[in-house]
């Protein structure tokens, strides 16, 4: 017995030490593969240190890859950590009154791809020969990514005409019919054998029986005319849809603005890339505020809480790379939740920082869900930040590098639900713009490395308006006229020419089935014929009985 209870408690012994010293292990692997599952690119820790009682939670080198960007992180921190409830956690919840974000920073450059299978993202298309650094998409693979949109619009169009069709198929069987009209004309015919009291006293009766249903038809005929409104605009809409698709695809990628988006061509998608990835990152981060609860929340009965997420607040610091200088921050945000009914009160932001300990950024944010969609306002404001050495424009046929500047920038972010606007304001002073090595032998890259070098004040306006899943992102500068004067020309040929290739993959993909829509615009005549026939022999009874 007791060799038997020797061998029982070294087992348990074996036990405990494996879940001690695993525990950590499987966290790491736990949060590394359901992370990169909701985010749908690599999530990674370095390292998760976990002890109990209290319990603490840290999770040290945490990267979150940019799944539209494999090439870049959404965001990377040294450590984030967390004294935290353990009955919750073991219950999914999680509640903590502090949680430390430190060493953050905001899309940042990754060695190794962060798809999920580690592949490649594919190479960019090879710089043309020509206008310096412009590259307009390609037509096809524009159409590839639009397409689900294009056809959404067509199936909508072919709904409204199903769902008019499928109306005035039930109205028709609530019509009056044509054998009503002839017991009129009989009952007319069979007064007119009577005398002249009963004669009188049954036209009146009849009368009133022809207006009522003549008040019908007139309700019937009102209803038909709003419809064949909507008959012919539906059919207007198939017929414009390839011209307005092409126009809404061309609004999207900067290909409407003509010469006053020069810059946007310019800095390639980099200025845009950073709007993008912030708006995927508060896709991610507010995901899960965002959704409604799956099922009836949990009793508040026994202490337990009616949340998933109940943070009192997230304290962060960290850093952003802006050319050669480094952008230091730190702040917090309060009252983190996926039910703001619970605190009654929104998730706020509020970060400052700057350069050499100066005072020079200020960030708000209110993230508000308490009326069931969630609500964002954020604003962020720069003042009098030193810049040197910005790449603008890292390509080889024309490198723009902002040499040094002293920038004032103004950022404004509206979003309710998926819909999106904002803009970014941005006035630079004491500019110096280096342009490296403009390729020699192209007077137009000539041209432009001269016209930039001439530039000491540099005014930016970027505007966002859309969705957070598919934002339109317009922007302007100063700039644009100086590049307009040089390539302006060749550059609105060659957009008109994509805009109308554009519009012919549209009318080759969609035409037949355009066609067919429009063919529908008369699919209430036989409606409008029935009502005009059958009012008109009804007003020829009214009229002989008179």
């Amino acid at each position: 017995m007791k060799r038997i209870l020797k061998i029982v408690l070294g087992l348990v012994i074996l036990l405990v030490a494996v879940v001690v010293f695993a525990i950590e292990p499987i966290a790491k692997w736990a949060i590394e593969s359901e992370g990169s599952k909701q985010v749908g690119a690599k999530v990674e820790v370095d390292s998760v240190d976990i002890k109990f009682y209290p319990t603490h939670v840290a999770l040290n080198g945490l990267t979150v890859a940019n799944p539209k960007e494999p090439m870049r992180n959404l965001m990377q921190s040294e450590k984030v950590s967390a004294d935290v409830d353990i009955k919750a956690l073991l219950k999914k919840q999680v509640i903590a009154d502090q949680v430390l974000l430190s060493g953050l920073q905001m899309h940042t450059q990754r060695s190794t791809p962060g798809t999920l299978d580690g592949s490649m993202p594919p190479p960019k298309p090879e710089q043309k020969e020509g206008l310096p650094s412009i590259e307009l998409p390609d037509a096809s693979a524009i159409m590839d990514e639009e397409k689900a949109i294009v056809q959404a619009e067509v199936e909508e169009i072919e709904a409204g005409f199903k769902a008019i069709q499928n109306r005035w198929e039930e109205k028709s069987q609530n019509m009056p019919e044509e054998a009503q009209v002839e017991e009129y004309k009989q009952r007319w015919e069979e007064l007119k054998e009577q005398n002249m009291v009963v004669r009188l006293q049954g036209a009146k009766e009849l009368r009133d029986d022809i207006k009522a249903e003549l008040k019908q038809y007139k309700s019937f005929n009102k209803d038909l005319q709003a419809d064949i409104a909507e008959v012919q605009a539906l059919a207007k809409r198939a017929a414009n849809l390839p011209k307005a698709q092409s126009q809404r695809i061309a609004s999207k990628y900067g290909l409407d603005q003509g010469t006053d988006g020069m810059l946007r061509f310019l800095l390639g998608d980099d200025a845009t890339a950073m709007v993008q990835s912030g708006l995927t990152l508060y896709k991610q981060t507010m995901a899960e505020l965002s959704k409604p609860p799956a099922e009836p929340e949990p009793s508040t009965e026994g202490g337990e809480l009616p949340v998933n997420i109940l943070i009192r607040e997230i304290l962060i610091d960290g850093y952003q790379m802006v050319g050669e200088e480094k952008l230091a921050y730190s702040g917090e945000i309060r009252d983190v939740t996926d039910n703001q009914d619970y605190w009654n009160k929104p998730i706020t932001m509020a970060i400052k920082g700057g350069m050499a300990e100066k005072s020079q950024l200020l960030i708000d944010g209110v993230f508000d869900q308490r009326d069931d969609i969630l609500k964002s306002v954020l604003t962020m404001g720069l003042e009098q930040l030193s810049l040197n050495g910005v790449a603008l424009s890292q390509n080889p046929a024309l490198p723009l590098t902002l040499e040094q500047g002293i920038a004032d920038i103004a950022a404004n972010f509206s979003i309710e639900g998926d819909s999106l606007s904002g803009s970014i304001d941005g006035l630079v002073n004491q500019v110096k713009l280096l342009v490296a090595n403009a390729a020699e032998g192209n007077p137009t890259m000539q041209r432009l490395a001269s016209a930039l070098e001439g530039v000491n004040q540099l005014v930016m306006d970027l505007n966002v308006k859309g969705s957070v899943d598919d934002p339109i992102i317009r922007l302007k500068s100063n700039l644009d006229r100086i590049l307009g004067d040089v390539l302006g020309e060749e550059l609105k040929g060659r957009v008109d020419e994509l805009k109308v290739e554009l519009q012919d993959k549209l009318q080759s993909q969609y035409g037949d089935q355009l066609a067919s829509l429009q063919q529908k615009k008369d699919i209430l005549g036989q409606y409008s014929q029935l009502l005009g026939d059958r009012e008109a022999a009804l007003q020829a009874v009214m009229k002989e009985m008179l």
